[in-house]
């Protein structure tokens, strides 16, 4: 008897006290796209806010705060809403400032400038910080839009064309920054009045645990050359100079991580995009990151892209003769689209998760370098940059 009061005590405890998980809906279908007749900083009646020409909208979202150490989980979805090409994309979270509009904010009155290319939001200055990036995505060739119409473009190895390009990531490094009334922003760097049409939501798991406290966890934005505002271009950054940033910890951090985004753009054959190139970066002087962010899977996410152009390429090819039951071969043409292609750390319909470094880091200043030795410059008519975003995270 003791037993059994003794399990229904218990589950009464813990069944009693959980928390349940919450769904906090952002974007539910809205379009991104590029309308020179939508008015910036124009709302519509589902709160949510336009600039750039309908390029960026951004929501003010009030997030609970959380009594138990909590995982949170970020959900986008998009469809091309008649854009027929790949654009990068990129979700962030700006702090609701009460002393100024979002429009102050936006132009500029809260963000850094840099020396050079007198672009904001680049890299911390004074005050003002970069935005912090919560997820990096591409668009795909047209995914939704093209989908029903392109049946001759399918190609036998996919069953059919999907309807929209889906991600998830963890983004629990964020617990502490989405409490309270943040704004959250989606940029598509498309040209068509059709654009992408875009939903986001975070969902919110807290622990079983009754004893396992929320972490306070600090975000400390050093970089991030993604656009932000109609005025900003981000072409060539790392092509003329390296970024150095100085950032600073306190007595008491801990557990500091980097975590580094990055993906090469330029269209053309030779453009970064497509072209292997080294990226650095140091602390104190001392390398924590040096890689080639590469991807060469691009083709697993054909069904994502019907409308990307194909070439045909010769080739020769082993088959199975059907009357005979024996190996021969001949030349066929095979079809080769752009969205196979390998990329720049990304590939059409894929999200960019962050690469996370563990750092050893005592209290006081420190100094980080961003470096790309052979980004390339604009020439002839064509463009490569490179978009970069990067922060610290530490607990105390």
């Amino acid at each position: 008897m003791k037993k059994i009061i003794f399990v229904m005590l218990l589950s009464i405890l813990f069944f009693g006290n959980k928390v349940i998980a919450q769904k906090i809906e952002i974007f539910n279908q809205v379009r991104v796209q590029h309308d020179e007749h939508c008015k910036d900083f124009s709302t519509d009646v589902y709160g949510n806010v336009y600039y750039g020409g309908g390029q960026y909208i951004f929501k003010k979202v009030t997030f609970p705060k959380q009594k138990l150490n909590t995982k949170f989980e970020i959900s986008v979805s998009v469809a091309s809403g008649g854009d027929r090409y790949d654009r990068a994309g990129s979700v962030y979270v700006l702090p609701v400032d009460k002393n100024n509009s979002l429009e102050e904010v936006v132009k500029g009155k809260k963000f850094a400038s840099n020396e050079y290319t007198k672009i904001k939001t680049i890299v911390p200055e004074g005050n003002f910080a970069p935005s912090t990036e919560l997820m990096r995505f591409m668009t795909t060739f047209g995914v939704g839009f093209f989908s029903n119409d392109s049946l001759q473009r399918k190609p036998v190895y996919i069953p059919y064309w999907e309807k929209e390009a889906r991600w998830k990531e963890d983004i629990s490094q964020f617990s502490t920054v989405l409490q309270g009334e943040v704004w959250i922003g989606v940029h598509i760097g498309n040209y068509t009045k059709g654009g992408h049409i875009v939903s986001v939501s975070i969902n919110l798991t807290p622990s079983e645990l009754s004893c396992d406290l929320p972490k306070n966890r600090i975000i400390v934005p050093i970089l991030n050359t993604e656009p932000f505002g109609s005025n900003q271009g981000n072409d060539e950054l790392f092509a003329y100079k390296d970024f150095q940033i100085e950032f600073s910890l306190p007595k008491d951090a801990k557990k500091a991580k980097l975590y580094y985004i990055t993906t090469g753009h330029g269209g053309h054959s030779q453009g970064d995009e497509f072209v292997k190139k080294q990226n650095i970066v140091k602390i104190d002087g001392k390398k924590v990151i040096d890689f080639i962010p590469w991807r060469d899977d691009c083709a697993s996410f054909r069904r994502f892209n019907p409308g990307t152009g194909v070439w045909l390429r010769k080739r020769i090819a082993p088959y199975i003769q059907e009357d005979k039951g024996t190996y021969t071969t001949k030349e066929i043409e095979e079809p080769i689209a752009s969205s196979d292609l390998s990329r720049s750390n990304w590939c059409p319909g894929s999200n960019v998760p962050p690469i996370i470094v563990p750092l050893e880091l005592n209290e006081g200043k420190h100094t980080a370098i961003f470096s790309i030795p052979e980004a390339q410059k604009n020439a002839n008519g064509t463009s490569n940059h490179w978009m970069v975003s990067a922060y610290i995270v530490y607990e105390l």
